[in-house]
């Protein structure tokens, strides 16, 4: 039953009831005007004060689409930041593929260059062996005294310089090739090994940014819960200056109202006292004056039926009224006024249903009456309802377990759940009618 808001509406359209009374005198007439002047300036004060308040969230919730701004291009800046670093990976690994290419190519290479070695190897052992085989030890000396004439001579000594340039050459390359392949082994090792690297460090790059967007995700959700807080609570506020505006123009109306009857109450007393000085002049008795309205400021029961449930704790919860049942009942069960006064709100809301809001002022008493869960309303808003006026039926709209009709009173303004205690005013209906 409870109605979250965030700022009180104060009822304060008053009705008229209990005003149109003749008045002894002037003075009393004054006092009453006075008394709703007051009371239209307080609802005035309180919708400058609201006014600040709307000011105040609008404003915060413009700070919050900035962070949000900020964010988002934050989050867009690091997903471009992740997609770069993606590009390099893919770069990198298609460059490390590349390098085990250039890899498999080497050792391919060094397997040729080891065959090589291995054929020197067996070309120098080949040659050992016949130097074993001749003695051990190659004489080029016999080779060249061996020489059966000069031009034989000249040969032999230009063979034995072919085989030593020979051998000298084999020893050369085969130090030159097993150079070049540890070079080459150690040059592949260490690109392989900064590729790697590399990679591992965009890796860890990508992780980090993918870390640092799920805590800006994280920012941006908290943000949009901030932001449609701020916007409940901007609208809890709207809702309130609407039934403000309402009370306003309501008192203004019964201003206008009250002015207007104490101006007919004038006009009568007027005429009495001009018939009574007539029929002095006349020597006759003057017609006796009509008895003022009488009105006990007592509340009449809204409706027929079985009283539900009490005012009071229920369900681990205040229950702030009192449910009135169809019992069972075919067709329409009429909701009746409780007392006359001026409609200040009239319409469908999720918790309350068709709800219907009148406020009465009774014996210099304002007072707040409350008609929810109505399964239809002939009333509106500004609407001047006397009591046991029909305005609606019994229903189960809004927050409702089946048919009834949820009746609350206030001693004074309709008091919202989340202003100063919310319901404080609240009083149990069962002091004003009986079921």
């Amino acid at each position: 039953m409870k109605r979250k808001l965030l700022m009180v509406g104060v009822g304060i359209s008053i009705g008229l009831g209990s005003l149109l009374t003749a008045m002894p005198n002037t003075a009393l007439a004054i006092q009453k005007n006075e008394q709703l002047e007051s009371e239209k300036k307080e609802v005035q004060e309180k919708k400058s004060e609201l006014e600040s308040e709307i000011t105040q969230k609008e404003e915060k919730i413009g700070e919050i689409k900035q962070q949000k701004v900020g964010v988002e291009q934050e989050i867009k800046r690091l997903d471009l930041a992740v997609s770069e670093t993606r590009g390099k990976i893919d770069g990198t690994k298609a460059q490390i593929q590349e390098t085990k290419e250039e890899i498999e190519r080497l050792e391919a290479e060094m397997k040729v260059l080891e065959e090589r070695i291995q054929k020197r190897d067996e070309l120098i052992k080949e040659r050992m062996r016949s130097l074993q085989q001749s003695g051990g030890v190659v004489s080029y000396v016999d080779v060249l005294l061996g020489a059966k004439s000069f031009n034989d001579f000249i040969n032999r000594i230009s063979a034995v310089s072919t085989f030593v340039q020979a051998d000298r050459e084999i020893m050369n390359e085969h130090e030159a090739d097993i150079k070049q392949l540890e070079e080459n082994k150690a040059e592949v090792k260490t690109l392989l090994a900064q590729q790697e690297d590399q990679l591992k460090e965009l890796d860890r790059l990508e992780v980090q940014l993918q870390g640092q967007i799920q805590e800006q995700n994280k920012v941006m959700a908290q943000l949009e819960v901030e932001e449609q807080k701020m916007h409940e609570e901007l609208h809890a506020l709207e809702d309130v200056g609407e039934l403000l505006a309402a009370q306003e123009k309501a008192i203004q109306m019964e201003i206008n109202a009250w002015n207007q009857r104490q101006k007919e109450l004038e006009e009568q007393r007027r005429k009495a006292e001009e018939e009574r000085k007539k029929a002095e002049a006349e020597g006759t008795t003057p017609p006796p004056s009509p008895p003022p309205v009488v009105n006990n400021g007592a509340f009449m029961n809204p409706t027929t039926g079985r009283l539900t449930s009490g005012f009071g704790m229920r369900w681990g919860r205040m229950h702030f009224g009192i449910d009135i049942g169809k019992g069972g009942r075919v067709g329409n069960v009429p909701i009746y006024a409780a007392a006359s006064g001026t409609v200040t709100r009239s319409r469908l809301e999720s918790s309350y249903g068709n709800v219907i809001m009148i406020t009465h002022y009774i014996n210099g008493r304002q007072m707040t009456t409350v008609y929810a869960h109505l399964d239809q309303r002939f009333v509106s808003q500004y609407d001047r309802v006397e009591q046991g006026q029909l305005i609606g039926y019994m229903g189960n709209t809004g927050d409702s377990t089946g048919p009834h009709l949820h009746f609350e009173i206030y001693d004074g303004p309709y008091s919202p759940s989340q202003y100063s205690g919310g319901h404080s005013n609240a009083v149990n209906p069962l002091q004003y009618v009986s079921f």
